[in-house]
């Protein structure tokens, strides 16, 4: 008798990739699902900006460098980038205080209400503080 629940002819076979893709895909997608990848998500991107931004920071001991750094950052592109920075903040945030407060006080079966919440929220936040960031570079240019 075999040991593992292994399909026969399949013994010793590592999934491949369609295998895998094909289950992400197949996956029952739900609210709390879906608040979990979006965490995970966001946290890696934060990660991410963290070291770029420690790496931009090492310029301030060359003056033409740090000027070069700045500059770059003024560019629209990066203003775009800022934009989705401060919805991964947002959503980082908020969806860590709904996991704190449902870990510490409340604990809710109602998922999907509370995570389109949090995601209702994020985007407040993101578009309020997202058009100061674009206006000079998207939208004023286009005014009377």
């Amino acid at each position: 008798m075999r040991e593992n629940s292994e399909r026969p002819g399949q013994q010793g076979k590592r999934p491949s990739l369609r295998t895998f893709v094909f289950t992400a895909l197949s996956y029952r997608k739900r609210a709390g699902m879906s608040a979990w990848l979006l965490h995970r998500f966001t946290g890696t991107a934060l990660v991410l900006y963290l070291v770029a931004h420690i790496m931009g920071l090492r310029s301030l001991a060359d003056p033409a460098a740090f000027e070069v750094y700045i500059t770059t950052f003024r560019s629209p592109l990066f203003k775009i980038a800022e934009v989705m920075l401060l919805g991964s903040i947002a959503f980082h945030a908020f969806n860590g205080l709904r996991i704190m407060i449902q870990d510490m006080f409340y604990r809710s079966e109602n998922q999907r209400r509370l995570f389109y919440g949090v995601f209702l929220l994020s985007v407040l936040v993101t578009l309020a503080g997202g058009l100061t960031l674009v206006f000079p570079y998207f939208i004023a240019p286009f005014l009377p």
